[in-house]
């Protein structure tokens, strides 16, 4: 019957594409930045109850999916023949970064060992066809009540949580808990979460799945009316527009930002012990500018260099007019009070854990190996649902933080300079362990993991370049090979390695300067290929920079300011 059904099943036939589609397709691929913006939606408590169901559906779902497909990938690694071609593949790619390699040859058969690899995936079923087809079987068998839309972009997500251990460093898959929030992620803007315009009263709404939620706007918030009326404005003449990009495109002129809508999101999010949902709207085009309440713009845009030393919890900056010396992430004291807080009760839940558990822990306080069950009293879970609460605080406090220091860095000028760093490194702990010279004792391992955790100074790197590139300004990295800007010394034109607990650079005639706001100096007056710093740009701009660095040094003493790793001692 089975047979039967596929043979009578009929296959729809893709039209061709016109030409005209075919370009706006090109445009929208190559030409059109994306930007994302986010709405707080409405829930009515039935509809909540619903989403509820929806979002553990997808849970179970995705988890199924991807611990199928890691079982499957652990039976494939365990074969003979894919540890033959994985070792023939390392061998090739190390042929090829040797100069004297032919590379043509050795491409064919880099080529021909891919076939071979993608071949044994499709054989053990490690493939996204077989996670997008289990995903959409469980759906028609048992879990209903997700659309087709919802539960393939789940898929895509466990497909992604298994290829990041194919192909990248990648070891064990994250398994959604039960209180873990799942995506509701949409395809495109006409399927599955669909914004919409009511005719009557002309207010847009959210649909998805049977139901409808109102977006709640407020009213000084120029930012979100204005993007939402770009949207509805290329809803009402989306073929005028199109048709206009078109030409402009065959005519070599630059493309007219469109604000079409690529695709929805519904986010939950937990705060203060509430679930609020939440609507993001991916779109085409650069982000609406800011404005304040009279209608000016929000942030002004300067022109010049800037040199800017970051580190793993304070950047110091320099541009002419400007020496700034400050903690990265940091609004207020209570950036401070918020880590000091989630550490406190860190502690407690870890002391509670093992109170309430003494049976599934060593006698040194490691865990035991093997299957337990845990109990956890009312407090515990009280607690827990505190520590989330503050760790979304700090996570948000640390991104407006970030998004407000680069704003500010953009009045100061269009060209940033920094130091190329590998956050990810700096946050692993050492490989090897050294003994201390004068207590005998071992050292930590440990490096910058809580730096880096309490800082973000990779998200603050990538927003950066994402910014300025964003407003027509440039960031650019100098080769930390050649350029060293920590060890340099402009007067004697010679480096001098210094440690890193050594926070001040004396210059020959005994002027004292602080070590990240001379290397933010140096990053200023580097050289146009970035390999070195231009010895006469630093003599010629030295004065200037010594000026402002005592004003900088001095307005951190006064006000009392602690600047972390910075080696200013406040009396």
């Amino acid at each position: 019957m089975s047979g039967l059904k596929e043979k009578n099943k009929k296959t729809r036939k893709k039209k061709e594409q016109s030409n005209f589609k075919k370009t706006l397709n090109t445009i929208r691929k190559y030409h059109t930045p994306l930007n994302v913006i986010e709405i707080e939606i409405k829930i009515l408590p039935s509809q909540h109850y619903k989403m509820m169901r929806i979002g553990e559906h997808l849970r179970i779902i995705r988890n199924t999916v991807v611990g199928v497909l890691f079982k499957n990938y652990k039976q494939m690694v365990r074969t003979k023949k894919y540890r033959a071609l994985m070792k023939q593949y390392r061998l090739v790619t190390e042929k090829m970064s040797k100069q004297n390699a032919d590379i043509k040859l050795l491409d064919n058969e880099l080529d021909s060992l891919k076939e071979k690899l993608e071949e044994l995936r499709e054989k053990y079923n490690v493939t996204f066809d077989f996670a997008r087809n289990l995903g959409a079987e469980m759906r028609e068998r048992k879990f209903s009540l997700p659309d087709a839309v919802t539960v393939l972009s789940v898929c895509e997500m466990a497909w992604k949580s298994i290829e990041k251990i194919l192909f990248s460093d990648g070891e064990n898959p994250y398994f959604y808990k039960r209180n873990d929030f799942v995506t509701f992620q949409g395809k495109q803007a006409e399927r599955c979460i669909i914004l919409k315009k009511n005719k009557k009263n002309s207010e847009l709404f959210v649909s998805h799945n049977g139901m409808n939620f109102s977006l709640i706007i407020k009213k000084t918030d120029l930012f979100i009316q204005e993007s939402l009326s770009r949207f509805v404005h290329y809803m009402e003449d989306s073929v005028e527009i199109d048709k206009e990009n078109v030409e402009r495109h065959l005519s070599g002129k630059s493309i007219l930002p469109t604000y079409r809508i690529r695709n929805n999101r519904i986010v939950r999010k937990e705060i203060r012990g509430k679930i609020r949902y939440f609507l993001q709207i991916v779109s085409e085009g650069n982000p609406v500018v800011k404005r304040k309440k009279d209608g000016s713009f929000r942030h002004t845009f300067g022109t010049g260099r800037i040199g800017g030393d970051i580190g793993t919890q304070s950047i110091a900056i320099f541009s002419i007019g400007k020496v700034l010396l400050k903690n990265l992430a940091e609004r207020s004291n209570s950036s401070f009070k918020l880590e000091r807080e989630i550490t406190n009760i860190q502690r407690y839940i870890d002391r509670s854990r093992r109170t309430m558990n003494p049976k599934n822990y060593n006698a040194d306080g490691t865990i035991k190996k093997g299957k337990k069950t845990w109990g956890f009293s009312n407090r515990y879970l009280n607690a827990q649902r505190k520590l989330r609460n503050l760790q979304r605080k700090a996570a948000e406090s640390r991104k407006y933080a970030h998004n407000e220091d680069i704003n500010y860095f953009r009045t100061l000028g269009d060209e940033l300079i920094i130091e190329s760093m590998n956050i990810r490194a700096l946050q692993k702990k050492a490989k090897v362990a050294t003994k201390s010279y004068k207590t005998g004792k071992w050292n930590k391992r440990k490096r910058f993991g809580k730096s880096i955790l309490n800082r973000s100074p990779g998200y603050f790197i990538e927003q950066v370049k994402y910014r300025f590139r964003l407003t027509g300004g440039t960031v650019k990295e100098v080769n930390t090979w050649t350029f060293k800007a920590s060890q340099y010394d402009h007067v004697l034109d010679t480096e001098n390695k210094k440690q890193l607990s050594k926070r001040w650079h004396t210059l020959p005639c005994g002027t004292k300067i602080q070590r990240d706001l001379y290397s933010a100096f140096l990053l200023y007056c580097s050289e146009k290929d970035l390999q070195k710093p231009n010895n006469e740009m630093c003599h010629n701009t030295f004065e200037k920079f010594y000026q402002f660095h005592e004003l900088c040094i001095k307005e951190i003493k006064n006000n009392r300011m602690v600047v972390l790793n910075s080696g200013i001692k406040i009396s």
